[in-house]
């Protein structure tokens, strides 16, 4: 769970990160269209894996990629 008070859970909720099925944290690419949420991201998130992923708890984090994580739209 991405609960930090300095805006990470903001960035999963609005779907610039997300947690990939081995708890890392996953950068949607749009997020280069929007420099200070890049930088954001970069210095706080990026590299990182979120200690509360577990197996379990995957499907909520499965549900979050399909249907918040910002993709790039098929071409």
């Amino acid at each position: 769970m991405l609960a930090c008070s300095f805006g990470c859970d903001a960035m999963y909720e609005h779907g610039y990160v997300t947690v990939a099925d081995d708890g890392a944290i996953q950068v949607s690419s749009l997020v280069a269209e929007i420099p200070e949420v890049a930088a954001y991201i970069q210095e706080r998130l990026a590299g990182r894996t979120v200690t509360w992923w577990t197996p379990a708890r995957e499907p909520y984090y499965q549900w979050h990629r399909t249907h918040t994580f910002k993709k790039v739209p098929p071409a």
